[in-house]
């Protein structure tokens, strides 16, 4: 009983970190997310790799983190690459879509030398280069000068942006996303005043309908008022508060998201 109730304290005191430096860019590279790991400076033929390679499918689009200016590239290794160039900080994303030649790497309108907005499409995950025959992917890359810096801890905590349904060519303009959490309360109470709640799911998916895979239990925020009306053993269906999506926020970290309601 002792080791249950230690863990069930860790639980409810865990909570994301929270890193004091200034990160480079909010926004995450591949529209509506991607699969990836921490992969920077894993050996590689050519060295050490440069960069995270987030998996997703050919075609999909990819958006500039920061203001700045776009250039096309293309080499032999790289395959179709587009360099975002910033005010302290530039990027290169590689292995973009060569489906369509050199006029469609970059995303319509934009060609070298074009100012971007942060959050603009700029082009469009492919596999060219030495990336031919191997999942689609982008090699995202960030730069200070001529350091390279492993973008992994900014990845998991940049927003994820999604296509507007209504035109494929725009972005959704939705702030955030919440979560329907189908699954069993495990325990109930208040910690310093604020209401918890853990979850043990059977089905996660956000407000737009898609999956989220989390099995492990979920450590909810609510108000001390909702956290009093459900009970340990409760079978139901918790909605949370609208949220920014993020790469960590969608693995349900402890306290991420706010209980706001159970049916």
């Amino acid at each position: 009983m002792r080791i249950a109730a230690l863990t069930i304290l860790g639980l409810l005191l865990a909570a994301p970190a929270v890193g004091a430096q200034e990160p480079p860019f909010t926004l995450f590279p591949v529209v509506g997310g991607a699969k990836y790991t921490d992969d920077y400076g894993a050996p590689r033929g050519q060295g050490s790799h440069e960069g995270n390679d987030l998996l997703a499918p050919c075609g999909t689009p990819v958006v500039a983190v920061v203001p700045g200016t776009v250039e096309l590239d293309y080499g032999s290794r790289s395959g179709w690459m587009v360099t975002l160039r910033g005010r302290s900080s530039w990027y290169r994303y590689i292995h973009m879509d060569g489906s369509r030649g050199a006029k469609g790497a970059m995303a319509p309108g934009l060609r070298d030398g074009s100012r971007v907005k942060e959050g603009q499409i700029i082009s469009y995950v492919g596999n060219t280069g030495d990336a031919v025959g191997a999942p689609c992917h982008l090699h995202f890359e960030l730069h200070y000068g001529t350091r390279t810096v492993n973008p992994y801890a900014w990845l998991r905590k940049a927003t994820i942006v999604n296509l507007d349904p209504a035109d494929p060519n725009a972005l959704s303009t939705t702030t955030g996303v919440s979560l329907k959490i189908a699954g069993t309360v495990v325990w109930t109470g208040t910690v310093g005043g604020e209401g918890r709640i853990i979850v043990r799911p059977t089905k996660v998916e956000t407000s737009a309908g898609e999956r989220v895979d989390r099995r492990g239990r979920i450590v909810l925020r609510a108000t001390p008022e909702l956290a009093a009306s459900v009970r340990a053993g409760q079978k139901g269906t918790i909605t949370t508060a609208p949220a920014e999506p993020t790469s960590e926020r969608m693995t349900c970290p402890a306290l991420a998201w706010t209980a706001t309601a159970i049916s």
